[in-house]
C-alpha cells in the first residue's frame, strides 16, 4: 500500500502533467514548411493561423540568388525545408536558366533591408535558428521578418527593412502546409 506522502506527489504530477499538455506539435520539426503570419504563437492546425501564407522560392528574372515569397492557395508544390548549422536547406526543381533540374538551395547570410535569400551552392554556418522549435530567429530575433513587395510585385520576406512596403509577420516551421 501507498503512502500519503507518495500519493499526494504522483496526484500532483498527474495534475501538473495534465495542465502543461498542449495540443502544439512536437518541436523541432524536420522536414517542415514556412508560413507567415502576425501571430507568434503555434497552433497544430496551420490552416488555423491568422492571415496564414505559405512560402515557396521564387527566381525573379532567372537570378542565381532565389528569394522566398508568398505562395497562395492552389500553388502547385510547397518546398519543405531543414535548417542545420544556422543555414535552411531545401530542394526543388528548377527550370532554369541558369540551370535545369534538381537542386540543393541553401540560405545566404541573413542581412539586415535585404531578402531572405537561397543560392544553389553549399552555405557556411549562418545565423538562422527556431526559437521555442518553430519561429524562424535571426541571432535569436523573430521580430524583425517583413513581407514587402518585391521585384515584379510579389510578396517577398525581408529582414528588418524600412521599405513602406513592408507589413510584419512571424515566420513558423509547421509540419503541414495551410492550404
Amino acid at each position: 500500500m501507498l503512502s500519503f506522502p507518495i500519493l499526494v506527489i504522483l496526484s500532483l504530477s498527474a495534475l501538473i502533467m495534465r495542465t502543461t499538455a498542449t495540443p502544439y506539435p512536437t518541436y523541432p520539426l524536420k522536414p517542415f514548411f514556412l508560413v507567415t503570419t502576425p501571430q507568434r504563437t503555434p497552433s497544430a492546425n496551420s490552416s488555423l493561423l491568422p492571415s496564414v501564407s505559405a512560402t515557396c522560392l521564387f527566381d525573379p528574372y532567372h537570378q542565381p540568388n532565389f528569394l522566398l515569397r508568398l505562395a497562395g492557395p492552389g500553388y502547385g508544390s510547397l518546398p519543405n525545408f531543414t535548417l542545420t548549422d544556422g543555414t535552411l536547406h531545401t530542394t526543388i526543381y528548377n527550370f532554369g536558366p541558369p540551370a535545369t533540374g534538381t537542386f540543393e538551395f541553401n540560405s545566404t547570410t541573413v542581412l539586415e533591408g535585404q531578402e531572405l535569400q537561397f543560392l544553389a551552392a553549399p552555405q557556411g554556418s549562418g545565423k538562422l535558428g527556431l526559437q521555442g522549435g518553430y519561429l524562424l530567429a535571426v541571432d535569436g530575433a523573430v521580430e524583425g521578418w517583413g513581407i514587402c513587395i518585391g521585384e515584379l510585385g510579389q510578396s517577398v520576406i525581408k529582414w528588418k527593412s524600412a521599405d513602406a512596403s513592408c507589413n510584419a509577420t512571424y515566420i513558423q516551421a509547421v509540419a503541414k502546409p495551410p492550404y
